[in-house]
């Protein structure tokens, strides 16, 4: 097993906005391992998603080193890092992005038909039913997302998710449009299958009671990116 599955050196993004240049990420490094979930908080504006879609291999970095699952993203083309994500990626929305005329159990298959063309329909299926089963939405599979609550939509989201068996699961904001109680239940869940599952999960969120939680707590402002150490 590799000692990380993602990691990051001196890695910085510049984006252009109205004819200027902007610093987004200023010399980014740190390292996530398998099974380990490390929490990002900060305020809005601060890079969090810029740094998500980063490790996600959606948007390129300026400059520096990022590794996912051993692959240094830099030198990738488009069909490369879409292969990286499919081995190792699994992304959960905050507006969960459910396809509203499918049902569950449609919408957790079609990540699978998306990452993998040559998966038989039966074996699709299957690992559909399990993924659910796994965030406990067996008996709704054959439920369309506006039958269900949105505690529910949100496991379809997480089943969705972690069908693919990602070795890293980036979360942005996933209780963002959840109640305390639903959210706290769903945060419960993520980091029950994390563990069963030895997934890394980077979570991005504003709420520092649930950040806390996480095995690291980290704080990205104006860019720049710190260990927050236990009790500050």
């Amino acid at each position: 097993m590799i000692d990380t599955i993602a990691r990051t050196q001196h890695m910085n993004l510049h984006l252009m906005s109205g004819g200027s240049g902007l610093h987004i990420l200023k010399s980014i490094t740190f390292a996530i391992k398998p099974g380990e979930v490390i929490s990002v908080v900060g305020p809005s504006g601060s890079g969090k998603t810029s740094l998500l879609m980063v490790l996600g291999g959606l948007e390129k970095a300026s400059d520096g080193l990022v590794s996912v699952g051993g692959k240094n993203l830099g030198g990738l083309n488009e069909d490369q890092l879409a292969d990286v994500r499919r081995q190792n990626i699994g992304i959960l929305f905050q507006n969960f992005h459910l396809i509203p005329s499918m049902t569950a159990l449609e919408n957790v298959a079609l990540a699978l038909e998306i990452a993998f063309d040559d998966l038989p329909l039966a074996e699709i299926r299957a690992r559909a039913r399990s993924a659910l089963a796994e965030v406990g939405l067996s008996e709704r599979e054959t439920h369309l997302p506006s039958a269900l609550s949105g505690g529910e939509q949100q496991r379809v989201g997480l089943a969705r998710a972690i069908v693919t068996r990602p070795r890293l699961l980036l979360a942005d904001e996933p209780t963002g449009n959840l109640d305390q109680q639903t959210a706290a239940s769903a945060i419960d869940l993520l980091f029950g299958l994390a563990r069963r599952n030895t997934m890394a999960v980077l979570l991005i969120t504003h709420d520092n009671g649930l950040a806390m939680r996480a095995d690291r707590r980290m704080q990205l402002d104006r860019g720049e990116l710190r260990e927050v150490e236990a009790g500050g």
